[in-house]
């Protein structure tokens, strides 16, 4: 049954959020790396067509017929390149603060290799993003209207999902370059076409993932888990499958829906959008047949 009456939820050059009113299931698809607004305060002195190698291209609209299917449909509309939603809020390398920090930081490999929560390196290559540590005024400025407005509104979507449903399902939706890149864990390496993370079963449960990869395989894709990438911060922070909350991460492979380098759609896009539209139909039956 499709969903006309949605709810939506805009603050501009934050997020962008469409909610189902009726026949609505405990699913949200959340979207936190394909923004394209860049804050007038964003300066980079590597080139705009680097910079925007790091968006997770079109993923917002791959999605955009989930509240149809009864879930709800949540968009980060800054740039990743701005601060990046699917990284912890402590996620720097301290060597690129610039001041004194409340709290001491908890560097990842990811921020190391320059892809933390405030990105360093952009494009083919690794070209420079940043060349000076950010400030603790503009990093605290960054968190306190962007990141955690979007991340405190997944939140309470998750824990509204909990109190009508018992139990709330996550889908944190991501794409990825078809061979793996310099600043990333698998560098040079062929992709699958769909890859499912769940930090190795951490944050959902079994039937959640098996459900999305057997839905996808059966369509004809070559669907992963936990091999490319296995979850970031999205479903890390909000993942409690032992309180009833389940998270997972699907990547898709950008070459399948577009031209990697002119950026244009590609020819399977509008079956692809399609297929997600169904696998958002098929994850709605799943949650509320699992809701009380």
């Amino acid at each position: 049954m499709a969903n006309t009456d949605v709810k939506e939820t805009y603050l501009p050059g934050i997020l962008h959020c469409r909610t189902p009113s009726d026949n609505a299931a405990p699913l949200v698809f959340d979207i936190p790396r394909s923004g394209s607004d860049y804050p007038r305060e964003f300066q980079s002195s590597a080139k705009f067509d680097a910079v925007r190698r790091l968006v997770s291209m079109y993923v917002e609209d791959l999605y955009k017929f989930a509240p149809d299917a009864g879930a709800t449909w949540l968009f980060a509309l800054f740039a990743n390149a701005y601060i990046d939603a699917n990284r912890h809020e402590l996620d720097l390398d301290p060597e690129w603060v610039s001041g004194d920090w409340h709290e001491p930081f908890q560097p990842s490999d990811k921020s190391f290799r320059g892809m933390g929560l405030i990105p360093r390196v952009c494009g083919k290559g690794d070209i420079a993003l940043r060349t000076e540590p950010i400030s603790v005024d503009d990093l605290k400025h960054r968190l306190d209207n962007y990141y955690w407005p979007y991340h405190n509104l997944l939140s309470d979507i998750l824990a509204g999902f909990v109190s009508r449903h018992g139990v709330a399902f996550h889908v944190s939706c991501h794409s990825m370059s078809a061979f793996g890149g310099f600043a990333v864990a698998d560098p040079g390496r062929e992709r699958s076409d769909f890859d499912i993370g769940t930090r190795g079963g951490e944050t959902c449960d079994a039937s959640f993932s098996d459900a999305v990869v057997s839905f996808l395989k059966d369509k004809g894709y070559d669907a992963t888990l936990n091999e490319h990438f296995p979850g970031a911060e999205s479903v890390r922070k909000h993942g409690d499958p032992a309180n009833n909350v389940h998270s997972l991460q699907i990547e898709i492979n950008r070459s399948i829906y577009m031209d990697e380098d002119s950026y244009y759609r590609g020819d399977r896009f509008d079956t692809i959008q399609k297929d997600l539209a169904d696998l958002a139909t098929h994850l709605a039956a799943f949650a509320r047949e699992k809701a009380k």
